[in-house]
């Protein structure tokens, strides 16, 4: 991927995290990355495209921050705790790419909803196997391990809708309690409580509901 193009991107998360994607323009994106709307054409044929690409690169992104984090030699329980914060960590750290990720896939149409469906599903297959190890060796208690690596998934993704960096939470603490909540809901030992967060500015951000793309 090249400059132009990388602008073009990181402009169009701009705009469709600031205002959604059905107010972002392409004349509007091509003024925010700096080029004509003729040499936008030369990228992409149209938003819809654009989109597709911008979430299917949400996903490979995430896979490939849960490659370099997980833990291959270990209890599913550690390698659950692993995931929380690699998940969590990641979702906080790139808020605009993961809430575009997974609010703006309803824009797409059957063909490119397919694509996004199948990345989607192949994250989650990682999760999915690490909560039938789990139950394998006993160290999770899960009755559908798909069904919870959907419900996991989808808790642990909707902190990237509230979380606010100048609010009452630090990174770390959100990781702190989602990994308790979750440990817990899986019937592995608990982990120790999160510190008492220092209290700061109230959290403003809209919170808006995940949908589930099934």
């Amino acid at each position: 991927m090249n400059t132009t193009e990388s602008n073009i991107r990181q402009a169009a998360i701009k705009l469709i995290s600031r205002n959604g994607y059905g107010s972002m323009s392409l004349r509007q994106l091509a003024a925010e990355s700096g080029i004509n709307s003729s040499t936008l054409y030369l990228y992409y044929q149209g938003k819809g495209e654009l989109l597709l690409e911008l979430i299917l690169e949400y996903f490979e992104a995430l896979s490939r921050e849960w490659a370099q984090c997980r833990p291959f030699v270990a209890r599913a329980d550690s390698r659950l705790r692993a995931f929380v914060a690699c998940h969590v960590r990641y979702h906080l750290e790139h808020q605009d790419q993961a809430v575009l990720g997974n609010l703006e896939f309803r824009n797409l149409d059957e063909e490119s909803l397919a694509l996004v469906r199948h990345a989607r599903r192949v994250y989650l297959k990682d999760l999915q196997d690490l909560l039938e190890q789990g139950v394998r060796e006993g160290s999770l208690s899960c009755a559908e391990p798909k069904l919870m690596a959907r419900t996991l998934f989808n808790m642990l993704t909707h902190a990237c809708v509230w979380y606010q960096a100048d609010g009452r939470w630090s990174v770390d603490d959100v990781i702190r309690h989602y990994s308790e909540l979750v440990l817990k809901m899986l019937g592995a030992m608990p982990i120790a409580s999160p510190r008492t967060p220092v209290r700061r500015a109230a959290i403003t951000r809209r919170a808006a509901p995940l949908e589930a793309v099934s």
